[in-house]
């Protein structure tokens, strides 16, 4: 007769992901002797490398700071393709704008009509910072409710929705 042993299961930790412009990067996470951190990108995979005293430790603040600093440095080089096809379509651009880390928006407009843009925007797929950000726009020419605000805004995901059945490619030749 048999008697069931229970063991203790090891816990499978499912691996973390990094989105960026809505495509999910898997996050390996590697300890060395180095004191340094590093993220590294490798084929479709990134590679954060961390010293080996933060191995026991509960790492999510690391890790969150860190995918907090990439968005940082890849939303200006990722946001200007955004940001000029919104000028194209609506013909119009605000003065002045920043990428600034916002908490609960992804963007928002100053008193001074700057544009502030959250860098974890990133994370979506192009066409949704492309629509948020014609949003912005409209709201930084008309008033949110306004009759003309809702036309601008209707126009411009009309000429949007126009644009996107272009090759990509045509729109680059034009504006560069």
């Amino acid at each position: 007769m048999s008697i069931l042993k229970f063991e203790k299961k090891p816990i499978s930790k499912s691996y973390l992901t990094i989105a960026i412009l809505g495509i999910s990067y898997k996050l390996n996470i590697k300890y060395t002797s180095s004191n340094c951190i590093k993220l590294t990108k490798k084929n479709n995979e990134f590679e954060l490398i961390l010293p080996k005293q933060y191995k026991n430790s509960d790492n999510i603040d690391i890790i969150n700071l860190t995918i907090q600093k990439l968005y940082l440095e890849l939303a200006p080089q990722e946001l200007e393709y955004s940001l000029e096809l919104v000028r194209h379509i609506l013909k119009f651009a605000p003065e002045d704008y920043k990428i600034e880390r916002l908490k609960n928006e992804y963007y928002k407009i100053t008193k001074n009509k700057v544009l502030v843009i959250n860098p974890d925007i990133i994370q979506y797929s192009r066409e949704i910072i492309n629509t948020t950000l014609i949003q912005a726009f409209c709201r930084m020419k008309f008033k949110p409710n306004s009759n003309a605000y809702k036309l601008c805004l209707k126009q411009a995901l009309y000429d949007y929705a126009s644009f996107n059945k272009l090759n990509a490619t045509t729109f680059i030749s034009m504006v560069g």
